[in-house]
């Protein structure tokens, strides 16, 4: 009886599952770089030199998967980047990447040599983006007091930019004068935190606030040479890399990194064979 040899077959079927694999595997053109990692690579400034880079993007300058969603950033015309916050716009006056911070001012204090007090709208922020930094001090501004509380106080407060005698009642939350009903001897009241506070009160309010921003961590990306980025499509972080995104990082490799049908179609090889 003659024995069959079954080993060129299963070399052949060896030989064909290994081409397959290959031909599945994204391939990297040489010399190529994925146009994503071009683009997020040169951080972008609004000219005061600060570098703008993820999680904020400045529209018109940079592409928006560059950053995560609600960073959005402008420019105004003294070359400063601001921000839109509950549709107030905030002045970015630095920026701390290492402890994903920012600090920030209502736009309506940003005029220079100015001791007047602006009218603003108290602060919101959205809890899925920001969250006040500790160790602020809150600030309470009280426009159209009654002459008698001027009369009592006379040294809290501070003129209006909206009319010569126009003056305006500043208290931080500590202050004991807040529990004689100040607010029923005032029109309307707003909070304003600030990251410092003396006795003069314009130049705290124009150097403004620190906030704390939320969005995925970047530094495991960053040290492995990768730039972060989003995927607006899929709505997912990414991690962009000289060959091709990334899940995370650009040196570790998961299967989930490849597209389904890719290692579908070779499961089903398989499961012929």
């Amino acid at each position: 009886m003659r024995q069959i040899n079954f080993m060129p077959s299963f070399f052949s079927h060896c030989y064909h599952i290994i081409i397959i694999f290959f031909s599945l595997v994204p391939k990297i053109s040489l010399g190529a770089v994925d146009p994503y990692f071009q683009a997020c690579s040169v951080p972008k400034t609004c000219g005061d030199g600060q570098a703008i880079r993820f999680p904020f993007y400045i529209q018109d300058k940079q592409n928006s998967s560059c950053g995560y969603p609600g960073f959005n950033l402008s420019c105004n015309n003294n070359g400063h980047p601001t921000i839109l916050i509950s549709n107030i716009n905030y002045t970015i006056h630095e920026i701390f990447y290492q402890t994903e911070t920012l600090r920030v001012s209502n736009s309506a204090f940003s005029k220079p040599n100015s001791n007047c007090i602006p009218f603003i709208n108290s602060i919101s922020l959205p809890s899925v983006l920001f969250d006040l930094a500790p160790n602020q001090t809150n600030l309470f501004l009280f426009y159209n007091c009654s002459s008698s509380v001027r009369e009592s106080w006379p040294s809290e407060f501070y003129p209006s930019c909206y009319g010569e005698n126009d003056t305006v009642l500043a208290l931080s939350r500590q202050d004991p004068k807040l529990i004689n009903n100040v607010s029923m001897e005032c029109k309307s009241s707003v909070l304003a935190p600030v990251e410092a506070y003396g006795r003069e009160i314009a130049e705290p309010l124009r150097n403004g606030f620190v906030l704390k921003w939320k969005s995925s961590n970047c530094s495991i990306c960053e040290d492995s040479g990768g730039n972060c980025g989003f995927d607006n499509i899929m709505y997912l972080f990414k991690c962009f890399c000289p060959d091709r995104p990334h899940a995370w990082n650009c040196t570790i490799t998961t299967p989930h990194e490849y597209l389904p049908g890719q290692f579908f179609s070779l499961e089903i090889y398989l499961s012929f064979w």
